[in-house]
């Protein structure tokens, strides 16, 4: 029992730490949709916070898919991802704005 309180609260942590980064995503997006030009200092630095987020977002997810895949059944291995490849569009446009 004391085993499956310790992988439920592991499965929460990294539940959660996904959560945290997806809102950061979200928080970008909300930013890059703005109709207002973004200065370049600021564009520089949500491309920084989105580029460590990625790589965060992505060795995260590698670690709870094999979390899934060791405790889990079948039905319950799914998960769902941010799609970041708007965000990487978003990006580029107001990248292209600047240049």
């Amino acid at each position: 029992m004391a085993s499956e309180n310790k992988i439920q609260e592991y499965q929460n942590s990294l539940e959660e730490e996904k959560l945290m980064i997806e809102t950061h995503f979200v928080n970008i997006e909300r930013i890059l949709r703005e109709p207002e030009p973004i200065e370049q200092e600021k564009l520089v630095a949500l491309m920084n916070n989105y580029n460590t987020l990625n790589i965060q977002y992505n060795q995260l997810c590698s670690d709870l898919i094999k979390f899934y895949q060791i405790f889990k059944d079948k039905e319950e291995q799914e998960i769902r991802l941010y799609k970041t490849d708007e965000l990487v569009d978003l990006l580029q446009k107001k990248i292209d704005q600047i240049g």
